[in-house]
């Protein structure tokens, strides 16, 4: 081979390598751009899809938080109310079990006494029954506890009633003894042990409230 076909040939040779390089560098250019712009599109489309769901959770919390503050203002005014109702309970079975001085006729104020009481269970029994739900199970307990045992209380205590009513007013001494003692349990429990339940529901009231 002469000087001239290596000269030539080497530059046929340098020729090829500079058009495939200039097609390499080309292509990978145009690879780049296209990868580029799928980076771009897949950037934008998962930033479109964190946005979308931070605006779903920003709602489904805005919404969360409206329910709960609609929850605790109406556990709110059932706290309330079932707090008067309550109190009003409790002084009227202490009124109707405790001593208490006659003014005009014994009769009359007894019986007086004896419905402000029923009349007060009634409406406490009633209002626990329809919002025991607002309340977790703790309070919901103490409440039904307090239901029972004024609802038992009141029982025993008109037990010398009912038995003079069975026997047609001629009960035994020793029936009798016995209802007595019943009864006069029943407006220990009013006076001293019933308390202690209203003070444990009390306190749950109050870290309801946030005042505790």
């Amino acid at each position: 081979m002469t000087w001239f076909e290596v000269c030539r040939d080497i530059g046929v040779f340098g020729i090829a390598a500079f058009i495939i390089q200039r097609i390499i560098e080309h292509s990978s250019t145009k690879n780049i751009e296209k990868y580029k712009q799928e980076l771009d599109f897949t950037i934008r489309s998962y930033q479109l899809t964190l946005d979308t769901d931070l605006e779903r959770y920003k709602s489904d919390l805005n919404l969360h938080l409206s329910r709960q503050t609609t929850l605790h203002d109406k556990r709110l005014t059932i706290i309330d109310d079932m707090y008067k109702k309550l109190v009003t309970l409790d002084s009227g079975m202490r009124a109707m079990t405790g001593m208490h001085l006659v003014y005009e006729d014994a009769e009359k104020e007894n019986k007086e006494r004896v419905d402000m009481a029923q009349q007060a269970f009634v409406e406490y029994n009633n209002y626990f029954l329809y919002n025991k739900l607002y309340f977790n199970k703790q309070i919901s307990d103490l409440l039904e506890n307090i239901r029972k045992e004024y609802f038992s209380a009141n029982f025993d205590f008109f037990e010398p009633k009912r038995l003079q009513s069975f026997t047609g007013g001629k009960p035994s001494p020793e029936g009798y003894r016995a209802a007595v003692e019943t009864s006069q349990a029943a407006s220990k429990r009013i006076q001293n042990d019933i308390p202690i339940i209203l003070e444990q529901l009390e306190e749950e009231f109050r870290k309801l409230l946030g005042v505790s």
